[in-house]
């Protein structure tokens, strides 16, 4: 167990900032970094922790472990050891939709209410041609010689090298010579694959900012791929090509908008990537990176195992770089953002848990035990709840007062310093400056937009109101009605129509009747309509005459002079005449 040396300045001020929630050190919990979780897992408000358990070397298989407070409450076994372990919504404002994704091997296991709900698996690489080349030869001999395809696949294991060759090929290669011929005569006729294995797994908001929203899934592979999912149906939104194998995430914003992904590499190289653009590498580290943390305003803080901490801005220029006492074991960012800091938590080894606000050391948690994994966030109904889980398998739980407060730190650290630090401005704040200071740059521009806007209203209402007009318009406020009947057997008809004035007053005196036909010879087609005295019926008689001897059809339209649209329409329709029978 390694003692704590933390200073005794820090570390007396850092006792008054944390509530100890929990400590049990005979949990006999081992993890690593990007193992842990807070979800709330049933929809219910309340947040548990969620965490990958590696088990003791050669005794215990990994398993999934959910915690309420300080007693598990679930464990799921899984295959292989996970790479990590991710929570996140499918859709937005819908607490019930949480859902948790494990990466492991070549496939990503989503759970729903901790039941398996989903697996996807990783699309397989293509195999060198020359080596596809190879197997198939061998599968088409009718005899296959061992040693032409151990001498062949050797050759192209020196050229190739044992990253490019498939699995099958290494395995064949390292086994006794004795034993070859078997395995070949298995496998020759089998295709041949080459599986795809996940390195690193994190999740990014898709399209809104609201709690809580939906994120996509990403993934990370060893070919050098990352992988963005649809939340909803866990399929390839976008890919991402890389040179080299990402092993951490770091994703801020929002991923249809302006969000972007930082990629950490196994070889030390960082870069970042946005929706629709190729990646951008910054730099590459001096040594591997222990992790990465997003910080305030899209920037990123980086662990790298010289014991350096490094931060980029969401541009990749370094801003600042720190050295930390003791080896780094794992970091992660304390967003608190009713005070408008965003702070960051590295473990150390030796040396407690180190909070730092940019490069500033403002505060020291002191820890039994050296920490290897930690995750901040809401855990129970407590929105800032630290988890820590130790190298001798403890689960330590630490709570963020609400009246904490930071910033006499800054202030001590600042006064021997002569650099100049960033005024934190919130982002509704930063949004609302660039807005004033685009509408007074461009004030003429705003103001001719808006004005033709409006009169492009103007135009919309009045030609609205035309056509309402012209819809609208209808025989005074007298009202009428108009009924129609067939009478005779064809092919000579009688159409007898009854107006009826069902209003109070006397019709209107510029009234009358219009006939439309199809394939029969009306008379008269134009009538006047006499003076309709109210709740009386008048008939008023029309000729028709069928030209052939299919059916008729005949419009009559009630209409008045000065007015484009007629004040009611009906239909009849002329049954085709019988033929005469001679007998």
């Amino acid at each position: 167990m390694h003692g704590l040396r933390a200073g005794h300045n820090i570390g007396d001020l850092g006792t008054s900032r944390w509530l100890e929630a929990l400590w049990e050190p005979a949990t006999r919990l081992y993890t690593l970094p990007n193992a842990l979780d807070m979800l709330d897992v049933n929809g219910d408000g309340d947040a548990r922790l969620v965490c990958v358990d590696l088990g003791t070397l050669g005794v215990n298989s990994p398993k999934i472990r959910v915690y309420k407070g300080g007693d598990q409450i679930t464990e799921h076994n899984m295959i292989d050891p996970p790479c990590g372990v991710v929570g996140f919504y499918t859709e937005n404002g819908e607490p019930r939709s949480s859902v948790l994704a494990v990466g492991v091997g070549s496939s990503v296991y989503i759970f729903k209410n901790m039941r398996p709900y989903f697996k996807y698996c990783l699309p397989h690489i293509d195999v060198h041609p020359k080596e596809r080349e190879i197997w198939h030869k061998a599968g088409m001999d009718e005899e296959l010689n061992v040693l032409t395809l151990a001498d062949e696949l050797d050759l192209l294991l020196k050229e190739l090298g044992a990253g490019f060759i498939s699995p099958r090929t290494l395995k064949f290669l390292s086994m006794d010579p004795n034993l070859r011929s078997s395995f070949a005569e298995q496998y020759r006729r089998v295709p041949l694959i080459k599986s795809n294995a996940l390195t690193a797994i994190s999740v990014i908001r898709r399209d809104s900012w609201n709690d809580p929203a939906s994120s996509c899934l990403v993934l990370g592979t060893e070919f050098g791929e990352v992988l963005i999912l649809d939340p909803r149906t866990f399929s390839v939104m976008d890919k991402h090509l890389l040179e080299w194998p990402p092993v951490a995430f770091a994703c801020t914003g929002l991923w249809t908008g302006d969000g972007s992904v930082v990629i950490v590499g196994r070889d030390g190289k960082i870069g970042a990537i946005r929706r629709g653009r190729p990646v951008k590498l910054w730099e590459k580290l001096a040594s591997p990176a222990v992790a990465i943390s997003a910080l305030n305003n899209g920037s990123v803080a980086v662990t790298i195992m010289d014991s350096t901490l490094i931060g980029f801005s969401r541009k990749g220029i370094k801003i600042w770089h720190v050295r930390v006492p003791g080896a780094i074991l794992d970091s992660v960012s304390l967003p608190v953002p009713q005070i408008g800091l965003s702070l960051l938590a590295v473990s150390t080894a030796g040396y407690g848990i180190r909070v730092y606000d940019g490069k500033h050391h403002v505060d020291t948690l002191k820890i039994m035990e050296p920490v290897s994994a930690m995750k901040y966030g809401k855990m129970g109904q407590e929105e800032r709840t630290m988890a820590m889980v130790t190298v001798g398998g403890g689960l330590c739980v630490k709570i963020l007062k609400r009246t904490a407060d930071f910033n006499i730190h800054n202030a001590i650290s600042n006064l021997p310093s002569t650099d100049s630090t960033k005024f934190l401005v919130p982002k509704k704040t930063r949004l609302f400056v660039e807005q004033t200071i685009r509408e007074r740059s461009e004030a003429k521009k705003i103001h001719s937009t808006f004005q033709q806007g409006l009169l492009r209203l103007r135009l919309m209402v009045a030609k609205k109101l035309v056509e309402c007009l012209n819809d609208s318009q209808v025989a005074g406020p007298h009202l009428l009605t108009m009924e129609a009947t067939v009478l005779g057997l064809g092919p000579n008809y009688q159409i007898r129509i009854l107006l009826t004035n069902i209003s109070d007053q006397l019709s209107d005196t510029d009234l009358y009747i219009v006939c439309r036909s199809e394939n029969t010879e009306v008379k008269p087609r134009v009538m006047d309509v006499p003076l309709l005295p109210n709740a009386i019926s008048i008939p008023m008689m029309i000729n028709a005459i069928l030209k052939s001897n299919i059916s008729g059809r005949i419009e009559i339209l009630l209409c008045k002079k000065s007015k484009t649209k007629p004040v009611t329409v009906t239909t009849v329709v002329l049954p085709a005449a019988e033929q005469d029978i001679e007998v």
